[in-house]
């Protein structure tokens, strides 16, 4: 029986081929291979190709000009500026000025540092000085009273704390909040220009003080009694 399994030259057999286990359908259409995923988001390559590259190469233009024609880019203007350093600048209070040219009363408050000046017209025409500060802290001045309708105006989700500074009627605001005040032209509203608290203090002299940007309750008070 063992002589049997081989052939004459004393090889062993070439088993038969072993048909599929499983055989296809009729007209089934081989399944494509998958895709590799970078092949498919093109501009996530590019974008990382960039930042790998922000470190060192794209500094060189030679080396800048190859990368962005590899990437399919025909320009790219490259701007090298100094920041704003000036405070207030994106809060929408008007136009840049100075202490001396804004023509209305302002209030200083002390140890704040150097502030961006603004002359700021507020809804009702009003014009008001206001100062803005690292952080940002924003000081502003202008004549009117707010205590007829602070409860009923500053909105359902603030709290407000009436206060005394200095023998002033002052009112701490916190939590989302608009106040309306009624001034020389009117009545207006002015909603926050900086989120958290505010600081309203009607001084005897007729100012209406308002300081937004602060935190902490005690903090804002000593701005307040720090102005002149």
């Amino acid at each position: 029986p063992e002589h049997a399994l081989r052939d004459p030259d004393g090889a062993w057999p070439v088993p038969p081929a072993r048909a599929p286990a499983v055989t296809p359908r009729r007209g089934a259409e081989p399944r494509p291979r998958a895709r590799r995923a970078w092949r498919r988001r093109p501009a996530a390559v590019a974008a990382a190709a960039l930042l790998a590259l922000a470190g060192g190469t794209l500094a060189v233009p030679e080396a800048r000009s190859t990368v962005f024609d590899w990437l399919g880019i025909e320009s790219v203007e490259i701007r090298r500026a100094e920041p704003n350093a000036t405070p207030g600048a994106s809060l929408n209070l008007g136009l840049p000025s100075t202490i001396e040219r804004l023509g209305v009363p302002v209030l200083q408050p002390r140890g704040l540092g150097e502030p961006g000046v603004y002359a700021t017209t507020l809804p009702d025409g009003t014009r008001a000085a206001t100062l803005v500060y690292d952080g940002p802290v924003l000081v502003q001045t202008f004549r009117a009273q707010a205590s007829p309708f602070i409860d009923k105006t500053v909105g359902t989700g603030a709290t407000v704390t009436r206060l005394i500074v200095d023998g002033a009627t002052a009112f701490w605001i916190a939590g989302a909040h608009g106040f309306a005040y009624q001034s020389e032209a009117g009545f207006g509203f002015e909603d926050q220009r900086i989120a958290g608290s505010t600081l309203l203090v009607e001084r005897r002299d007729g100012l209406l003080l308002r300081i937004e940007g602060v935190r902490d309750r005690d903090r804002a008070l000593a701005i307040a009694r720090s102005v002149q």
